[in-house]
C-alpha cells in the first residue's frame, strides 16, 4: 500500500518509477500532417525557435538561489516556471509549453542562473501549457507529480480537449495575423505582425514535437524533499483547476508556488481556467492554501506577489459561479445559456470586465460535475 504522506532524503527514493513514454498515435500524426500542409503552416525549415538567439525567459532571484522564470515574448511560453538552486543540483517548477520552449529555458537556466544540472522536476499539474517539456529529462532525472497528473498524461493527453482546443485555435490566429498584414501599409505595424506571425508559426510546428512524458515519481497528499541543503514540500490541499494540482511550497524561504490552483498579480486579480476544474470544492482547497505560512505567491500565470485577499476574491467568485450554474441547470438551461445568463457584476471590483459574465467552458464543466452528482 501506498503510504499518503512522504519524505525522501538524500539517496532515498519512494513513488512510482516510469518505465514507459507515451507515443503519438499514427492517426493523430497523418491528421497533424495534413493540416500543417494543407494551412500552409509547415514552413520549409521546420523553425520551432524564433528568437535569433535573444533571450525567451527572464529570470528574477526571489530568494536566496530561488528565481521566478517567465517569458520576454521573443517565442510562446504561455506559463511561469521556478528554479531552486541547491548546493549540488537545481529543481524546476514546470516545464513550459513545447520541447522547444523547454529547450530555451534549460539553456538559459545553465547561461543566466546556474550551470548546475536540474536533477528534480515538478509538475504543478497535467496541462500542456506547464508540462509538455518533460520529454527533455532523462530518467536520471525525476519528474514529480500528483497520482493523477500521470494518469492523465498517460490517457492520450494530446487529444483532450483543453489541449486540443487551444492547438486547434492555432490555424485560425495565424490566418488573422496573414489578413492583418496583407492590408497593413505601417512600417512598424508590419513588424510587429511580421514577428507576431513568426512566434505562432515556429509555435504551431513546436506543437509537432510533442511526445508527453508523464512524471516517474508519483504522490498523492504531500511529499516532502530535503536536497542539496533545501527543504521542499509538495501538498495537495484538494481539488480545483484540476484534479491533482501540486502546490511545491519552500517553507525556510516562505515562498509557495500555485501553477493555476491559483493565479494573479500585484494590484491584479486572475482568473485561472475552470474547464478541467472542481469549482465545488475550489474555495475549500483554497483554505488549504492559506494555511501554509508564506509570504510569496508564485503563480503559474501573473506575477509574484503578497497580497492573500486575491485568494479571498477567488473563492467569493468560485462560490456564486457554482451557486448559479446550479440553479440554472436545475431549471433546465442548457448550458451555453446559462453562460450568457450569469451575472458575476459583484465581482467586478475584483475582476473587471471579466465578472461581466461567465466562461462557457467553465459552465460546460460545472454542468459535467453536476451531472456526476446528480443525473437528470
Amino acid at each position: 500500500m501506498r503510504q499518503r504522506n512522504r519524505r525522501i532524503e538524500g539517496n532515498e527514493r519512494r513513488g512510482t518509477h516510469d518505465m514507459f513514454k507515451t507515443r503519438r498515435s499514427t492517426a493523430r500524426a497523418a491528421v497533424l500532417a495534413a493540416t500543417l500542409l494543407t494551412t500552409g503552416l509547415l514552413v520549409a525549415a521546420q523553425e520551432t525557435d524564433p528568437t535569433d538567439g535573444a533571450a525567451a525567459w527572464r529570470f528574477e532571484e526571489i530568494g536566496d538561489g530561488v528565481f521566478f522564470a517567465t517569458g520576454t515574448g521573443a517565442m510562446t511560453t504561455m506559463s511561469n516556471s521556478l528554479v531552486i538552486v541547491n548546493d549540488d543540483h537545481a529543481m524546476l517548477v514546470d516545464t513550459t509549453v513545447t520541447p522547444a520552449a523547454a529547450r530555451k529555458l534549460i539553456a538559459e537556466i545553465k547561461s543566466e542562473v546556474t550551470d548546475k544540472p536540474i536533477r528534480y522536476v515538478f509538475n504543478t499539474h497535467f496541462h500542456f501549457d506547464h508540462s509538455h517539456g518533460n520529454q527533455l529529462f532523462g530518467d536520471d532525472v525525476e519528474i514529480v507529480g500528483h497520482d493523477y497528473t500521470r494518469s492523465q498524461h498517460l490517457a492520450d493527453p494530446l487529444n483532450q480537449r483543453t489541449n486540443r482546443s487551444f492547438s486547434a485555435a492555432i490555424p485560425g490566429q495565424i490566418e488573422q495575423i496573414e489578413a492583418q498584414l496583407a492590408v497593413a501599409t505601417d512600417a512598424a505595424e508590419r513588424t510587429r505582425l511580421e514577428t507576431d506571425l513568426r512566434i505562432r508559426k515556429a509555435h504551431y510546428n513546436a506543437i509537432q514535437e510533442t511526445v508527453v512524458k508523464a512524471p516517474n515519481v508519483t504522490y498523492n497528499d504531500t511529499m516532502t524533499l530535503v536536497k542539496g541543503g533545501r527543504e521542499v514540500q509538495l501538498h495537495f490541499v484538494g481539488r480545483g483547476h484540476t484534479g491533482g494540482d501540486t502546490i511545491v511550497f519552500l517553507p525556510e524561504e516562505r515562498i509557495v508556488f500555485t501553477g493555476d490552483f491559483f493565479v494573479g498579480s500585484p494590484g491584479a486579480n486572475g482568473l485561472p481556467y475552470m474547464g478541467d476544474g472542481f469549482v465545488n470544492e475550489w474555495p475549500a482547497s483554497l483554505d488549504g492554501l492559506k494555511a501554509l505560512d508564506f509570504d510569496i505567491i508564485v503563480p503559474g500565470h501573473g506575477a509574484p506577489l503578497r497580497d492573500r485577499s486575491q485568494i479571498d476574491d477567488l473563492q467569493a467568485y468560485l462560490r456564486d459561479l457554482w451557486a448559479q450554474a446550479s440553479k440554472l441547470r436545475a431549471e433546465g438551461v442548457p448550458a451555453h445559456e446559462a453562460a450568457a445568463r450569469i451575472d458575476l457584476s459583484a465581482h467586478q471590483d475584483a475582476y473587471g470586465a471579466r465578472a461581466r459574465s461567465a466562461d462557457p467552458r467553465a459552465v460546460v464543466r460545472i454542468y459535467e460535475v453536476l451531472q456526476i452528482q446528480h443525473p437528470i
